[in-house]
């Protein structure tokens, strides 16, 4: 089935004279031609190193090719030495299967040029579609993972009995889970480009085959499983994913950000959906500004508690009557500031008022005040911890998308 679909984009290209390739729906190159004299910089890079790069895959992912139905042209880029080329997606019953791309930098294809580009797609769209069949089993894959990671115990003890059929099982002694995922609202095009995006990028690391690898794509999510030994520390998996996030960010050209957050290191698959709970809550800080775009479960203090309440009841309703009777009174949120600071040093005066940039005399009287309006006894200390408990669930509601 490969020699039927190389020998017929040697065919095509021959017909028309001009490069022709086939990309997987990642934009990575699976067939070739031989160069007609028009090749580029991207071209001779996907032919000589399996990879355009991220920056060129980020481009072709920009013209929303994933959503595409119908032949469109990649226009030229010359910072990536990208010349123009036709695309045209290869579809087999509403399935993305790749793309056909013919080099066309000077917009010269005739319209009978066109149409001979468009059968070959449908003929190499059947030619894929029954390869993919024999040989793809991706889809269940991503389908036990996910079944893995989920909350239904049945589900996860028939994936481990799959994957326990496998010598996958025995690369994962001990699993940290990575979650990916989309920051802000986007429109359906760009969600489709973030999706290859995150696709590209996650079977990126199975391919190369350092790390062993397991992962899933959903909607705007991706999730990651690392094999690793007691010897892998923290810091390499940091790494690992940073430059990951790193890549989604040249394939998004711009378009839209990415977020991740790590979970804590588990012995064995049967654990895996604890280590990906933790880092969906990572991934849900990073996400909502709480953290940093990569957040890692371990280092969420008490936001890693909070995070654990349900999206639909993070609102005011939540927050303790203490902070509600404090944010009464002070609409401004100078006072609000001053408890916050005081609370975060521990009480500590002279620390708290260091770091509001006041007088300790300052500082002193507006805790006087917050005790004089809302009759609070800031003594007490389980006064004081509702009030930081609050201000700090405040912090999520804030960041909430739905506010």
């Amino acid at each position: 089935m490969e020699n039927a679909i190389q020998s017929a984009v040697d065919q095509l290209a021959e017909q028309l004279q001009r490069s022709v390739v086939i990309n997987d729906p990642g934009v990575h190159m699976l067939y070739s031609s031989v160069h007609f004299g028009d090749e580029d910089q991207a071209r001779v890079q996907a032919i000589l190193k399996r990879d355009a790069g991220t920056k060129a895959i980020g481009h072709v992912l920009a013209q929303g090719v994933s959503t595409w139905t119908t032949a469109g042209v990649i226009p030229a880029n010359e910072e990536i030495g990208m010349k123009a080329r036709v695309c045209v997606p290869i579809r087999w019953r509403g399935e993305l299967l790749g793309q056909l791309m013919v080099m066309d930098a000077e917009g010269s294809l005739t319209t009978s040029e066109l149409s001979k580009i468009n059968h070959s797609a449908t003929d190499i769209a059947a030619l894929m579609a029954v390869e993919g069949q024999k040989e793809s089993d991706s889809g269940v894959q991503e389908e036990t993972v996910r079944d893995l990671l989920g909350r239904e115990a049945t589900l996860r003890r028939r994936a481990l009995e799959e994957l326990a059929a496998s010598p996958v099982s025995e690369r994962f002694e001990n699993v940290t889970a990575v979650e990916f995922g989309l920051q802000g609202t986007l429109d359906s095009a760009t969600k489709s480009h973030a999706d290859a995006a995150l696709r590209t990028v996650l079977t990126m690391g199975s391919r190369q085959g350092r790390v062993p690898e397991l992962h899933a794509v959903a909607p705007g999510t991706g999730l990651l499983l690392l094999g690793n030994d007691r010897s892998s520390g923290e810091t390499a998996i940091r790494v690992h994913v940073q430059k990951m996030l790193d890549q989604l960010k040249d394939l998004s050209s711009g378009r839209f950000a990415c977020v991740a957050g790590i979970g804590p290191s588990v012995p064995g698959l049967e654990q895996a959906h604890k280590t990906a709970r933790h880092a969906h809550l990572a991934r849900r800080a990073a996400a909502n500004g709480l953290s940093s775009p990569l957040t890692v479960w371990a280092d969420l203090g008490p936001y890693a508690l909070l995070l654990q309440i349900p999206d639909e009841d993070v609102n005011d309703e939540a927050l303790p009557e203490e902070v509600r009777r404090l944010l009464a009174v002070d609409p401004g949120g100078d006072l609000t500031e001053t408890l916050r600071a005081y609370l975060d040093h521990a009480c500590n005066g002279p620390a708290a008022s260091e770091a509001l940039h006041i007088h300790r005399t300052t500082l002193y009287y507006r805790l006087g005040r917050i005790a004089e309006m809302t009759g609070l006894d800031l003594s007490d200390g389980r006064t004081r911890l509702s009030l930081h408990a609050g201000l700090t669930m405040l912090d999520l509601i804030r960041a909430s998308p739905s506010r």
